[in-house]
């Protein structure tokens, strides 16, 4: 790990520098401020000696979504500098882009103005043998430590359990999520637990409190893995705007968990098509993800369907589709 400064914009210094004594085969940069810095860094060297390694940029969101939703002025200056790099006006282009789900490439294509199939497509690795293991470890929260992992799902003291994880923006929904409990179609809500941390944590806390939730919805904040929670969880909720490529809803899904999810980008549907191995709710009223869960909880499908399509997405296959690319654009291994 290189420490190249708190801020993108001033580690120029310290990027080219680094390029020019570490000599890279290839380099990959995530997010605009990142990718603009890697081309200036490189294309500054570039004769002078400094290296000459390919460069891709990578994108981990649905762009037009993102975009429409940042109030940011520096955020569509990073846009605006990043559309005119990948249209050749500023006279250095990364060799490749490389998008983590096809929604996301398709729609960077689009917004863009770029050919079909110019983005690559690699998705993000989730499971190693490690990761795999992780989801029996115990699992410290009270509504969950009694279940055993993997287990038949069943009726437990207290009731089932609901989990949903993520950053708390208004990106991934939980205003929503809570809301819905308060239109549960038969009988009291399930207790749910939300994981992570953001600046929306006091309005939601609000949200719960009015409602009268405060027994029922426990905000736990930020745990070291999500996992052993997925492994005891009764099912699991997405209620996103839109996604990228949802990691935690892979790493649900390959704990065997059911899920509910919203219809949005780069969510349940654009990942795997008709083998969606979930509940999609295309509409965004409370009562209609309510009535979605409730269903998914008497009728929680196959579990073996689920960890089959969720580990798919290996440390090895990511891997070995970076080395695809990379001996495409010229990089030798060994």
């Amino acid at each position: 790990l290189v420490d190249l400064g708190g801020r993108a914009r001033r580690a120029l210094p310290r990027a080219r520098q680094y390029l020019r004594e570490m000599q890279p085969d290839l380099i990959i940069s995530a997010r605009d401020y990142v990718n603009l810095l890697m081309l200036a860094a490189r294309g500054w060297g570039r004769g002078r000696g400094g290296t000459r390694a390919p460069l891709i940029w990578t994108y981990h969101t649905h762009r037009a979504s993102e975009m429409a939703g940042q109030a940011g002025r520096m955020d569509h200056m990073a846009d605006w500098m990043a559309r005119q790099v990948v249209a050749g006006r500023a006279g250095l282009r990364p060799e490749a882009l490389v998008a983590v789900s096809a929604p996301v490439a398709r729609g960077l294509e689009a917004d863009m103005g770029l050919a079909p199939d110019f983005v690559h497509v690699i998705e993000n690795p989730v499971w190693t043998g490690a990761r795999l293991a992780a989801r029996a470890a115990p699992c410290p929260h009270p509504w969950l430590q009694d279940r055993a992992p993997f287990g038949q799902r069943k009726s437990h003291a207290g009731g089932a359990v609901i989990l949903a994880a993520g950053r708390l923006v208004v990106q991934k929904g939980f205003a929503t999520l809570i809301a819905a409990l308060q239109h549960w179609p038969d009988g009291p809500a399930p207790r749910l637990i939300l994981l992570g941390q953001g600046p929306l944590e006091g309005a939601l806390r609000a949200q719960i409190a009015q409602a009268g939730l405060a027994e029922r919805v426990d905000l736990a904040g930020h745990v070291g893995d999500v996992l052993p929670y997925m492994a005891r969880a009764d099912l699991f909720v997405m209620p996103s705007l839109w996604e990228g490529f949802p990691l935690t809803l892979i790493e649900a899904l390959g704990c065997g968990c059911p899920v509910v999810v919203s219809d949005c980008p780069g969510g349940l549907r654009d990942l795997f098509g008709t083998e969606a191995p979930g509940t999609v709710v295309t509409g965004r009223a409370p009562a209609d993800l309510a009535c979605a869960m409730a269903r998914t909880l008497a009728a929680p499908g196959d579990a073996a369907a689920r960890l089959a399509l969720a580990h798919r997405y290996t440390s090895e296959r990511a891997a070995e589709r970076y080395l695809a690319l990379a001996r495409a654009l010229g990089c030798r291994e060994g």
